[in-house]
């Protein structure tokens, strides 16, 4: 099957995520609250099906968080998914779309402890080697929690 223009653009996009990557963690938790952490991630191509990422992250005051993403495009709709798995045993798929060549934006909505919830992420790339991620949760219209992310590239995996 033949990629179109914008799907390989995309997955070229995506392969950017490829490498060892140490993460900063800044979580708003409330108005008056901001707590810190750091972490690290590996990204590496799986292949025929997109980028898998596993982020292990140390957060002050909260238990050691882990999760499993996979990125990939589908082919149908162009659109950009998130297939994460946490630590806490949730499993979402983020939808998305690149807004510009160095943004994408991807959503979830669903129920977590029978509240109905989304994130909406917003992945910029500053350089090849950063790239800073912003999570809002939300209840109801109602912002949750922020969390901004900065990952700078460690070491790049050279590409199978």
């Amino acid at each position: 099957m033949q990629q179109t223009k914008m799907e390989t653009q995309s997955s070229e996009l995506l392969r950017q995520l490829i490498g060892e990557w140490s993460v900063g963690i800044a979580m708003k938790v409330s108005k008056d609250k901001i707590v810190s952490g750091c972490g690290e991630m590996t990204a590496v191509e799986v292949e025929n099906s997109g980028i898998n990422s596993e982020i292990d992250t140390h957060i002050e005051g909260y238990e050691d968080y882990f999760e499993n993403d996979l990125w990939s495009i589908d082919q149908a709709t162009g659109k950009v998914h998130l297939y994460s798995m946490t630590s806490e045993g949730e499993a979402h798929d983020h939808v998305g779309e690149w807004k510009d060549e160095n943004t994408l934006e991807l959503k979830w909505r669903g129920t977590f402890e029978d509240q109905e919830q989304e994130e909406h992420l917003t992945v910029k790339w500053i350089t090849k080697d950063h790239f800073e991620l912003k999570e809002t949760n939300l209840s109801l219209g109602k912002v949750l929690m922020t969390t901004n992310y900065v990952f700078k590239r460690k070491r790049l995996i050279p590409i199978s």
